[in-house]
């Protein structure tokens, strides 16, 4: 239609749409500059669209401009690199808002940050992001130590920020205590240098959040830190690693107090060995640490699924388990319903003799080197099985997959075996978006049982029972023909 209105009439005006965002940005900078009743110094948060605040750097520098009292605001990504078209936008940030909390310096802004140092610039900032800069470190514990309202720091792609910078120095300002640290990208930044950080006491009392992405903490030293940490409700490790876990019995199991959410994401390098399981060893620590109960307030644990292929499953020895959540279970068969249990009155059946019957494997072989210290809990008369006592979400994803499967654990009652509930993805579009994609919170969980796989293990499988959610297509929902033919039959 906007061609035809350019070829069959003179308003040609017509045919070129407005650019709605401008225009109400240009109407609130009217509506702020000829307001009477001040109402530019109420405004504490500005929230832009992507493509105004990237194209209408000049109307927003005059809103900026009229606005003493803002906090928050969204700019455009050549403020964060100090390009020169952005200069009269971060000039007006500067001298006119002063009480700015978040800002982020990225490569190319090294200047501004070292202005930041001087102690005259936005002195109330709670929160910055750094990233591919190349500064001297003095200069940047000088511009960090610099805030004394400083609470998260996120520090991204820097091979420049090291262990030094929370050394204690004479003439410069103590590394502040923080409520969040985020490291990405930092290989120089080692258990020692946080270990250093976290001798203060006023870095253990405020420490709430800690992420290590791609950084010099291996896992077998996690322990060290949270022994300095007893506030830490979040922490997350994510690694790539080459070798197996140190088979040493001097490292510590995992424990804290306090935390709730845990990613440990371990995730096999491209140059580790394929056909060896050095993934495992590391699943096989956290394991150890959550039956040993060391993290009784845990509810959320985040785990990336192994990269043991199929082929290495069925015809190696291998110990890996595809889905983490079945760590947590002994993979003992149920009892048979004649078979002793503390809710039964009835005599105890007699063991077979050894040369009819085996003892069932236990899930951590003897070649663990935290088996000893996993307690056990009586769950029968003659049961010696290792459990978990807390409930917990476990959310898995594989290598090849985008979204988390989650997996709940019960832990056992009244001697009865522990269960762990893995839901089934279902497809995002439509209604059931937001429901994190399973059948559990749509009333219709799948019931399975506990079947030999044919290797010496036990396979649950989808048993009879409980109602799937039926076909949307169809008018008035009405089931299409053959809707309820079950696949699993």
């Amino acid at each position: 239609m906007a061609e035809k209105r350019k070829r069959r009439s003179f308003l040609r005006s017509n045919a070129e749409p407005e650019d709605t965002p401008a225009a109400r940005l240009r109407l609130l900078y009217r509506t702020l500059h000829d307001d009477q009743k001040n109402l530019a110094s109420v405004v504490q948060y500005l929230k832009v669209p992507y493509m105004t605040r990237e194209t209408c750097k000049s109307d927003l520098a005059r809103v900026v401009s009229l606005l003493p009292n803002l906090k928050y605001v969204d700019l455009p990504e050549g403020i964060f690199t100090d390009e020169g078209s952005c200069l009269a936008l971060k000039s007006e940030l500067q001298a006119r808002c002063p009480d700015i909390r978040k800002m982020a310096y990225m490569g190319g802004s090294e200047r501004s940050l070292e202005v930041l140092g001087n102690g005259t610039l936005w002195r109330n900032l709670e929160v910055i992001e750094l990233s591919r800069l190349r500064i001297d470190p003095t200069i940047l514990r000088q511009a960090i130590g610099s805030l004394p309202r400083l609470r998260a720091l996120k520090v991204t792609d820097m091979p420049s920020f090291n262990d030094d910078l929370f050394q204690s120095s004479d003439y410069l300002p103590p590394f502040p205590p923080l409520d969040e640290l985020i490291f990405d990208k930092t290989p120089n930044v080692t258990t020692r240098g946080i270990c250093s950080y976290l001798q203060r006491h006023d870095s253990q009392d405020s420490l709430r959040t800690l992420i290590l992405t791609s950084t010099g903490v291996h896992p077998s030293t996690l322990q060290q830190i949270l022994d300095l940490t007893p506030r830490i409700a979040k922490l997350s490790l994510i690694e790539s690693i080459t070798t197996s876990f140190p088979a040493t019995s001097n490292i510590p199991l995992l424990k804290s107090k306090s935390l709730k959410v845990l990613h440990y994401e371990i995730s096999a390098a491209p140059s580790a060995n394929a056909y060896a399981s050095t993934v495992s060893t590391y699943y096989s620590y956290l394991a150890s640490s959550l039956i040993a109960g060391g993290l009784p307030e845990l509810h959320e644990l985040y785990v990336r699924g192994t990269n043991c292929n199929r082929i290495t499953l069925i015809y190696a020895d291998c110990n890996i388990d595809p889905e983490f959540p079945e760590l947590l279970l002994d993979l003992v068969p149920p009892p048979a319903p004649f078979a002793s249990s503390p809710d039964s009155l009835a005599p105890p059946v007699p063991a077979l003799p050894a040369s009819y019957a085996s003892p069932p494997k236990h899930r951590f072989s003897s070649n663990n080197p935290f088996s000893s210290a996993i307690p056990r809990q009586q769950t029968g008369p003659s049961s010696n099985q290792a459990v978990m006592k807390q409930e917990l979400e476990i959310y898995s994803k594989g290598l090849d997959e985008m979204e988390w499967i989650v997996s709940k654990y019960v832990p056992p009652k009244h001697g009865r075996r522990a269960s762990a509930t893995t839901p089934r993805p279902v497809s995002s579009y439509g209604l059931s978006e937001g429901l994190r994609g399973n059948w559990n919170e749509m009333g219709g969980a799948r019931k399975s049982v506990i079947v030999g796989n044919g290797f010496g293990g036990f396979l649950s499988v989808p048993g009879e029972g409980g109602a799937r959610p039926n076909s949307s297509h169809g008018e008035n929902g009405h089931r299409r023909r053959g809707s309820q033919y079950d696949m699993w039959r």
